[in-house]
């Protein structure tokens, strides 16, 4: 059957198309080639083969109130249209994904290959459209076709709504590797009630899983989700210098990493009782990062190079007494880290380390160095991940331990001095006693989990001391660093905030957290 239709109207394409697949889905192959050439440039072939396809779907089914759905105008709709349309469209969006579903498994079977371009028709999969999949869904997509092509019982009920893709999904795999010691001829009779069990909205993912594991326990196999030697953990550095992190692993340490970042990663209230501005994502990534802090801080890891776990910074003495004096701060020289902007130190030639710790672990970070050492003339370095800015450079300098290296022009080092604590223990117990928690307006972590914060930096000659430090923590001290949020300390000797000009155009300053305005 061949269709020359020239189509000029982009509405026109999607109807016809829809009719076209009407008439053709069950027979032969839509004519790539023909919609390619034929249809306007109003519409992408995806969209029209989306439309088309939900419109062709909708007369196999008999179901015009979907296809009339396509045409309508949202806000014309009454509220029994709405009411009525959502469950038909999400049917219909379930009819479409097991039709999916069936055609990458008929590709599977026939050992199509897409192009040459992409390595695996999961890949292809998820690049066609572009950015409508991911390659988990794709993946997803790939293995559900597999095994359902294996069980046609699952199949049928997956096909007919009866059952969502995940649920479909881990029954057939299920089927498909039973434990070795349930006898075959069982797994007949076990698909059946699964199936009739989690039909129609019986029981959900969760207690499919619970059933399952029981099955697998009864049968002495070890479930999926127990099994560690099915873990995975990957940590990439990216172009970019960033880190990208993937896992794969069982339950039991998923509970652990889940315990671990619930407290962590709850929303903190801003300073006038506004909701947290971060998105889960974010509070989760800070989570783990203060949970890595708390790991090096107690110094409970094993030791490396003769060292216990911490973070390590090399860096000149330049970068840390000044920055470009071209950011968007307030300090003089506009510098976004509040340095000033001033010229650079005279450092010398000479590197330094510094350790920031909690009782017995340690993070550290090189300090002074001069343009010609192992950081001279990149700029900040870690030993791990590269290169770091100035300004978080200053913020991890604030609460270290510094360790003095005195090299030559070349970079060698010719003189190491004395360890030295920046924050001693005696001076962060008084600002416990007097911040008692992040001293940030709104947020009262506690003082376990927060830094010193030098309010005018060391590196820029300011004392250590308890007149111009402040407990903050790790969100907060970040916060400050890279901000027009300033500290300062009041005559009652306590610390004081004044917000940035987007938030009080007045930078009226704000009391600590847990303390008022006199």
């Amino acid at each position: 059957m061949e269709y020359d239709i020239p189509l000029r109207i982009g509405d026109a394409a999607v109807r016809i198309v829809g009719r076209i697949f009407h008439h053709v889905i069950l027979a032969q192959p839509v004519a790539i080639g023909w919609v390619a050439n034929n249809v306007p440039n109003s519409h992408t072939l995806e969209h029209v083969f989306v439309y088309g396809v939900v419109m062709g779907i909708g007369e196999i089914r008999g179901d015009e109130q979907t296809a009339a759905l396509l045409d309508a105008e949202l806000w014309q709709l009454s509220d029994a249209q709405l009411i009525a349309g959502v469950p038909a469209v999400t049917a219909q969006i379930h009819r479409l994904q097991a039709l999916r579903v069936g055609l990458v498994g008929e590709m599977t079977d026939r050992g199509v290959v897409p192009d040459r371009v992409h390595p695996s028709l999961k890949n292809w999969l998820a690049a066609h459209p572009v950015g409508l999949l991911s390659e988990g869904e794709a993946a997803r997509i790939v293995d559900l076709a597999r095994v359902l092509r294996a069980q046609p019982e699952v199949a049928a009920a997956y096909e007919s709504g009866a059952l969502r893709g995940e649920l479909a999904l881990a029954i057939a795999a299920f089927c498909e590797d039973p434990p070795p010691r349930m006898p075959q001829e069982r797994v007949p009779e076990y698909r059946k009630v699964l199936i009739e069990h989690t039909s129609h909205g019986g029981l959900g993912i969760q207690g499919l899983r619970r059933a399952l594991t029981k099955l697998r326990d009864d049968y002495g196999q070890i479930p999926p989700a127990e099994d560690t030697d099915r873990n995975e953990f990957y940590a990439s550095q990216t172009l970019n210098g960033r880190v990208v992190i993937k896992g794969d692993i069982d339950s039991e340490t998923g509970e652990m990493l889940l315990t671990a970042l619930s407290k962590l990663s709850a929303p903190v209230p801003g300073p006038g009782g506004e909701p947290d501005p971060r998105p889960a994502a974010l509070r989760r990534a800070d989570a783990f990062t203060e949970m890595l802090r708390r790991f090096h801080d107690c110094g409970a890891g094993p030791v490396e190079g003769g060292e216990k776990p911490h973070l390590t910074v090399l860096v000149n003495i330049h970068d840390l007494h000044h920055c470009d004096g071209d950011g968007d701060g307030d300090g003089e020289g506009g510098c976004e880290c509040g340095c000033g902007g001033g010229e650079a130190g005279q450092g010398g030639k000479g590197e330094a380390a510094g350790h920031s710790s909690g009782s017995g672990g340690s993070r550290s970070g090189h300090g002074p160095g001069s343009g010609s050492g192992s950081a001279g003339g990149l700029g900040p370095q870690m030993m791990w991940t590269g290169p770091l800015s100035r300004a978080s450079t200053r913020r991890l300098a604030c609460d270290c331990i510094i360790t003095p290296i005195i090299i030559n022009d070349d970079g060698v080092p010719l003189k190491l001095g004395r360890k030295d604590r920046l924050v001693p223990a005696s001076l962060r117990r008084a600002l416990i006693v007097r911040d008692r928690c992040c001293a940030f307006p709104g947020c009262g972590r506690p003082a376990a989990w927060t830094d010193a914060h030098h309010i005018v930096h060391w590196a820029d000659g300011g004392e250590t001391d308890l007149s111009n430090t402040v407990l903050l923590c790790r969100y907060h001290h970040r916060l400050i660093h890279h901000s027009e949020w300033e500290v300062f300390i009041g005559p009652d000797l306590c610390p004081w905030f004044r917000p940035p000009r987007s938030r009080d155009p007045d930078r009226k300053p704000l009391p600590a957290h847990g303390r008022t305005a006199a």
